[in-house]
């Protein structure tokens, strides 16, 4: 989920939409703002039951928040987007010694080992930085469009924590589609309903997207390319720099990149971020923007008159880049202001809903 670091700079990508050859397609709800994620719809059980699940390139671990048969669903959402995954006792007979059990145990650092006593209960508790999750795995039938009915792995989630102040969920779990042998995507390569062990996250400007698992034809131009390092469960193709304007961060500090879906927002170093700030505000001195106290961000800015969408404020922004660099040389990732600011829609008893502030 959330990668540990420090403040919040904005998105990071958006690709053009890549056609797929043998892919599994996967449409997006959700946004960065407010919804805060991204979600897939996934169809499992018999009958078929929907779940909206975070898409988390951070995560290794499929899990639901689930209505366990010994221990309920202690610490669940009170009200998520749909009821509670309810597995039958069979589907959570997991061997604690047994293939499924010990590829999570590789990919999730810190599961208990196994208890004499239940041997044929996989237990888990996989600790995120705003939270956990504890469950037991299970395995249930999946159903996707075009492709044969298969069981796959799976958390049921029983006892989640997360911070007071977090808001409603709007998710029922999680999709991990991290590196781990435990993963979504390297699952369906096993069960042979995939050729690649490949994700693809296409985002739009105007939130929601699509995520394809497995083999497809990358489109021609308007991506950077940057390998993997191998030897990570995450996704880091290595140290990164960041530039405003062309210019780089004083100092030139580097620190390690690491693409994570799961947590909304980019996160940096402390010095990186403030020394970013200055030099966004000092590109504003002259400028009509006002800059604000804003509730969901730490810096925002109102403009005289309302504004219908990102375009009419991102001429006044420079654009910033991200230097990789990795064993095949250097790759610049472009990220213009459209794709660092959010519109927000104030809503004020006094004031027509008119979208009048801008989030960095």
């Amino acid at each position: 989920m959330a990668a540990m670091s420090s403040p919040i700079i904005g998105l990071l990508l958006l690709l053009l939409p890549i056609a797929p050859s043998s892919a599994i397609k996967f449409p997006l709800g959700g946004n960065v703002y407010p919804v805060s994620h991204f979600y897939a719809t996934l169809s499992i059980g018999e009958p078929a039951k929907p779940y909206f699940l975070d898409v988390d390139t951070g995560s290794n671990l499929t899990w639901l928040e689930c209505h366990h048969p010994v221990h309920g669903c202690k610490g669940c959402h009170p009200r998520p987007p749909h009821p509670y995954y309810k597995p039958a006792a069979d589907k959570l007979k997991v061997q604690c010694g047994g293939p499924l059990c010990a590829a999570m145990r590789r990919d999730v650092p810190g599961i208990p080992d196994c208890s004499r006593k239940d041997p044929h209960r996989c237990h888990y508790e996989i600790q995120y930085v705003t939270g956990k999750s504890e469950g037991d795995l299970a395995t249930d039938i999946i159903s996707v469009t075009g492709k044969d009915k298969k069981n796959i792995a799976f958390g049921c989630g029983y006892n989640q924590e997360e911070a007071a102040d977090a808001p409603p969920s709007s998710v029922d779990g999680i999709l991990g589609l991290g590196r781990g042998k435990a993963g979504f995507a390297a699952q369906l390569k096993g069960l042979k309903m995939i050729t690649e062990n490949v994700i693809v996250h296409c985002l739009s400007s105007k939130g929601k997207g699509v995520l394809y698992v497995g083999d497809f034809n990358p489109p021609s131009r308007g991506v950077t390319w940057a390998p993997m390092r191998e030897s990570l469960f995450y996704y880091s193709p290595g140290l990164a720099e960041l530039f405003i304007d062309k210019q780089p961060i004083r100092g030139n500090p580097t620190f390690e990149a690491v693409f994570d879906s799961g947590t909304t927002y980019t996160l940096v170093p402390a010095q990186i971020y403030n020394e970013l700030v200055s030099k966004v505000r000092g590109t504003l001195s002259e400028s009509s923007l006002v800059e604000v106290k804003g509730r969901a961000l730490p810096l925002c800015w109102k403009g005289k008159k309302p504004f219908r969408s990102v375009n009419d404020v991102k001429n006044q922004f420079k654009a910033l880049s991200l230097k990789i660099t990795h064993a095949h040389g250097t790759s610049y990732l472009d990220i213009p202001p459209q794709n660092y600011l959010i519109v927000k829609t104030r809503k004020r008893a006094w004031l027509s809903s008119t979208p009048r502030r801008i989030l960095l």
